[in-house]
């Protein structure tokens, strides 16, 4: 899947189209400030099962 890039303006100008598209297309974004990636946006179930999968393979869960 392609990660689509805002840069911070285009977040500023249209955040509520940005989230729209990474929740219910379940795309990621890419948001960049002076040409520079400064964070993702990425759909909150992947964020989970990232954190949720990490927490599982820690040397101290058990």
């Amino acid at each position: 899947m392609e990660t689509r890039t805002y840069t911070t303006i285009d977040l500023r100008k249209g955040m509520g189209e940005i989230l729209d598209r990474t929740r219910i297309a379940g795309e990621a974004a890419a948001i960049t400030r002076k040409g520079r990636t400064v964070a993702y946006l990425v759909p909150a179930e992947w964020f989970e099962q990232m954190t949720a999968h990490i927490q599982a393979h820690r040397p101290d869960a058990a």
